[in-house]
């Protein structure tokens, strides 16, 4: 049974992605990131865009962007990568063709940020359909996002797949400072090596790496250990809800299942107990941010900043919630 369990958090933790948030209606950043600890626990959980709203707009542009900041997010995820030029801008494929009208293979760090900045990404989110507005889908620079938006807080996932952590952070960071954004950025990635290139730098703000939330994970669901209150604490974000499969071994063969494995309250207690600050991934439904809220989880991310309008029971007199 052991060994069935251990397989199982190695299955869940094979693709999982982190990250997390702040921002509350009537407080400042500032105030709600000192305080981010002593938030009742009954309160609606906070919402990021994932990648700027992707279900909602083109992901990761401007206009998108704009649109989820209206419809209430209130931290906005962002995916950046490192252009020919060594500037930071944002696009979450490894291949410029999966989004924009490119028909061959092409890497973000093959083309200047300026060439960067006439391809359409919004090509594969309408389907050759014209889009209902004027707004154009460019890919942008980290820095225009930064200063287009100078009181949103965002959070910054490094995806870059060939670049040279030490430069691909040093670029980051530079434009993190140069905005003044360092007290409403936090920077994710499921790299190491980008990890702990970030804590280089003192002054940035960083998420947990994927590796010590499975050990804190890992040493609560399986020994009743709670890692975390040996280490530092900080922020971490796992799925809510993970699709796996079981792999049982037998003498005679073997046994598969397809399973959904969910969080429960008993597991993230260890984390509460430490002052750790979680989010939840893959909140899409109203009845998954109600069964988040009950967890008293910080923040929770979603696809569609339009839909999650409608999981407050206070907003279902929205036209777009009936």
């Amino acid at each position: 049974m052991k060994k069935l369990q251990i397989l199982l958090l190695m299955l869940m933790f094979s693709h999982i992605g982190f990250a997390l948030s702040q921002t509350i209606v009537n407080q400042s950043t500032a105030e709600l990131r000192n305080d981010s600890h002593n938030l009742p626990h009954n309160r609606n959980p906070l919402i990021i865009a994932h990648r700027g709203g992707a279900a909602d707009g083109p992901e990761n542009t401007i206009p998108t962007i704009q649109s989820s900041i209206q419809r209430g997010a209130h931290i906005i995820w962002i995916t950046v990568q490192l252009s020919k030029d060594g500037v930071p801008v944002l696009y979450r494929p490894s291949d410029l063709s999966a989004l924009t009208k490119l028909t061959k293979p092409t890497k973000v760090s093959s083309m200047t940020a300026k060439d960067l900045a006439n391809l359409d990404v919004g090509h594969a989110f309408f389907k050759d359909k014209a889009p209902d507005n004027e707004d154009i889908y460019n890919i942008p620079t980290l820095k225009e996002v930064l200063i287009n938006f100078p009181h949103t807080e965002f959070f910054i996932d490094l995806k870059s797949p060939d670049a040279n952590a030490q430069k691909y952070i040093e670029s980051v960071a530079d434009v993190i400072e140069q905005t003044d954004s360092v007290e409403r950025t936090r920077i994710y990635s499921t790299s190491e090596n980008y990890i702990d290139a970030v804590k280089k730098y003192s002054s940035l703000n960083a998420f947990k790496s994927r590796a010590e939330t499975r050990d804190i994970l890992f040493g609560s669901k399986l020994s009743n250990q709670c890692r975390a209150v040996d280490v530092q604490a900080g922020w971490h974000a796992f799925e809510l809800t993970r699709n796996v499969e079981v792999v049982e071994h037998f003498m005679l063969g073997e046994g598969r299942t397809k399973t959904t494995f969910r969080w429960s309250k008993e597991d993230l207690s260890c984390f509460d107990a430490a002052d750790n600050t979680i989010v939840l991934i893959g909140v899409n439904s109203q009845e998954d941010y109600i069964y988040a809220k009950s967890l008293g989880v910080y923040a929770v991310m979603v696809d569609s900043p339009k839909m999650a309008q409608c999981y407050e029971g206070s907003m279902q007199k929205l036209d777009i919630c009936q």
